[in-house]
């Protein structure tokens, strides 16, 4: 049985701000070696990568609501039709968006893509907080660091 306290029962399940950051810079560094974005445009991927939890504080909508593509077509449609983003801002944003959802996918919690249709529901066992999550935050910076070295 759990014995932690109610806000760390919310929180058990979500992985901590600094793997989604980590892991949007790892996704946009990727991106950025092939389509050479200029660097500055990274915040966007890191604004993205952060959206998708402004729905934590309503208990029974979270990962549901924001956590899918449809609220990231929405938000880009908005955006781009109002012209405060053009393409590249959008293209940046969404690689932040979608790397918030991978790394809640390897939660056990899980998210549904398609929400509110639920299925595929993609689910993992990096419990947040955990050593797990914590070797896994290790390995991207890692790999962020070789990966730059290489290129440099």
């Amino acid at each position: 049985m759990y014995t932690g306290s109610n806000s760390e029962r919310k929180r058990s399940d979500q992985v901590q701000k600094y793997t989604h950051l980590i892991f949007a810079f790892l996704l946009f560094s990727l991106f950025n070696f092939i389509l050479n974005f200029p660097v500055y445009i990274s915040v966007f991927a890191f604004i993205g990568a952060m959206v998708p939890d402004l729905d934590i504080k309503v208990r029974s909508l979270h990962r549901k609501i924001f956590h899918n593509v449809w609220f990231l077509f929405i938000i880009l449609f908005v955006l781009l039709q109002s012209g405060v983003i053009d393409n590249m801002v959008a293209a940046v944003f969404s690689i932040g968006f979608i790397s918030h959802l991978i790394t809640d996918s390897l939660t056990p919690t899980g998210i549904m893509p398609f929400w509110p249709i639920e299925k595929p529901r993609f689910r993992g066992k990096i419990k947040t907080g955990s050593s797990f999550e914590f070797l896994f935050m290790i390995a991207m910076l890692v790999f962020i660091f070789v990966f730059s070295s290489v290129l440099l």
